[in-house]
């Protein structure tokens, strides 16, 4: 314990002696800071009401000049300075430091140095705290803190509180525009006995009522499907995710995906709902389809660019792969740094080429359509050539930000690539898909024709709140 924490265990004792309770049970909060700001600051001094607000909030700083006082409280959304007269509320400010939680009565007034701040009739300490915030002026110093403790990052910083703000807002114009197009959110299991619905590493638990293994989801989409064959036609669901891989700027473990499908639909209908959602979204949280990140002006608005794989690595790689040998694309990567879990496949091969070079390329917003059909087991081969998938990548900002296919529904061609999936994982492709055969089953039942689409809501947060990293739109990133 530090001896400011020390002093301030001893003011509270001393108010405890004193009959005073340092930890109100409530307070009778009227006003909010942003409020008064928005309706007053800026009025000329004799416009300004003589109506008291009672406002509440936290102790930023505390300047003490004798006669007189300067107290500067924070609410959620809001700062404001109150002007204190020392001799008549000596009592109460004796008490009250950096940190703590008051509440007060003023009227709005200027300083003579023109702040707008209120007049304070009545101060009561409901919080006392017991270690001091950061430094309104310093911030919070070590940047790591702010993921470890973010509660001293909320603390320290309305900017950051309004960023978490509106990655509430992503999620809740992404329910209003799915739901006004007639789409029902369902719940799906967060823990599974198969896992599937990407290729990724799980996360492993075990049943102990069952005594079985099972597995955090990777991905809702085997289950969302079975409601599509169970009769559901446009559903979607905002969920967890768990996958047990590595930890960067754009990937934690946990995180946060919103999947639908549609019945009587393909990825070209994905296509349309991605790039209109997207743009709505960003009109409703930031004003504008136009958003500045990371110094790069991005045009959310729709219609959005879209290329071929193949199409791409022709622009920004100058070859083309239809052109190429397995042997000429192994060199490729080689020279790249391109690596594949498994044995050599062709398809997987040009998938990683792309990855490396061309999707860090991909700024303004783009589908990437046409993939091999090696690089999903989940999706219907491509209605003009069989080598390929109806699936695409939507790409912003560097950045994978959603996943789309048009369903494979045949269950014996489903089985088939399951057991390609099995074979990648015998081979050491530790990402590689189970084998679910409940879902070949369901399958046999009949599916309709499907678009499926998932857009990473973490990712879609940091382009719409100029963060460079998802730590800073995940509220407890993963930290060792």
């Amino acid at each position: 314990m530090s001896s400011e924490e020390d002093e301030r265990l001893e003011t509270l004792q001393e108010m405890q002696e004193n009959g005073l309770n340092p930890f109100k049970y409530d307070y009778n909060r009227v006003h909010k800071i942003k409020d008064i700001l928005d309706k007053f600051e800026g009025l000329e001094e004799d416009n300004l009401p003589e109506d008291s607000f009672n406002i509440a909030g936290r102790v930023k700083e505390v300047r003490d000049f004798g006669g007189i006082a300067f107290i500067d409280i924070e609410d959620e959304r809001g700062q404001i300075q109150a002007v204190l007269r020392k001799d008549e509320l000596i009592d109460k400010l004796e008490y009250i430091q950096n940190g703590d939680i008051v509440g007060l009565k003023g009227i709005p007034m200027y300083t003579n140095k023109g702040e707008f701040s209120l007049k304070v009739s009545e101060l009561e300490l409901l919080t006392k705290a017991l270690k001091p915030v950061p430094s309104s002026y310093y911030g919070l110093e070590d940047k790591e803190t702010k993921y470890r403790q973010r509660y001293l990052h909320l603390i320290d910083s309305i900017d950051a509180r309004e960023s978490f703000r509106k990655r509430n807002r992503v999620v809740s114009e992404m329910r209003r525009f799915l739901e006004d197009q007639d789409f029902m959110e369902v719940e799906t299991p967060a823990i599974q006995p198969i896992y599937g619905g990407a290729n990724a590493r799980p996360f492993t638990t075990h049943v102990h009522d069952k005594d079985m293994q099972a597995y955090l989801r990777i991905s809702p989409e085997l289950y969302l499907k079975r409601l599509i064959i169970g009769g559901h036609e446009r559903i979607f669901e905002v969920a967890k995710d768990f996958r047990n891989e590595g930890i960067d700027r754009t990937h934690n473990p946990e995180f946060t995906m919103m999947e639908l499908y549609q019945a009587y639909a393909d990825y070209e209908d994905m296509m349309k709902i991605t790039e209109q959602m997207v743009e709505h979204i960003a009109q409703k949280v930031t004003g504008d389809s136009k958003v500045e990140y990371q110094g790069n002006q991005i045009d959310l608005s729709a219609p959005w660019k879209r290329m071929t794989m193949r199409e791409s690595l022709i622009e920004y790689g100058d070859f083309d792969v239809d052109e190429l040998s397995d042997e000429e694309i192994q060199e490729l990567m080689n020279e790249h740094g391109a690596e594949l879990e498994s044995d050599y496949e062709r398809g997987l091969a040009i998938a990683e080429l792309f990855e490396e070079i061309v999707e860090p390329e991909l700024i303004q917003p783009t589908f990437i359509t046409d993939y091999p059909k090696e690089t999903t087991p989940l999706c219907k081969l491509h209605r003009e050539n069989e080598d390929l998938i109806e699936r695409f990548e939507a790409f912003v900002a560097g950045m994978e930000l959603g996943n789309a296919y048009t369903e494979l529904r045949d269950p014996v061609q489903q089985e088939k690539f399951f057991r390609d999936e099995q074979r990648r994982g015998e081979q050491g492709d530790e990402e590689a898909h189970e084998m679910d055969e409940d879902f070949i089953e369901a399958l046999k039942q009949g599916m309709p024709p499907t678009g499926g689409l998932g857009i990473g809501v973490d990712r879609l947060a940091m382009i719409l709140t100029d963060s460079d990293s998802i730590r800073d739109v995940i509220y407890f990133p993963m930290m060792k």
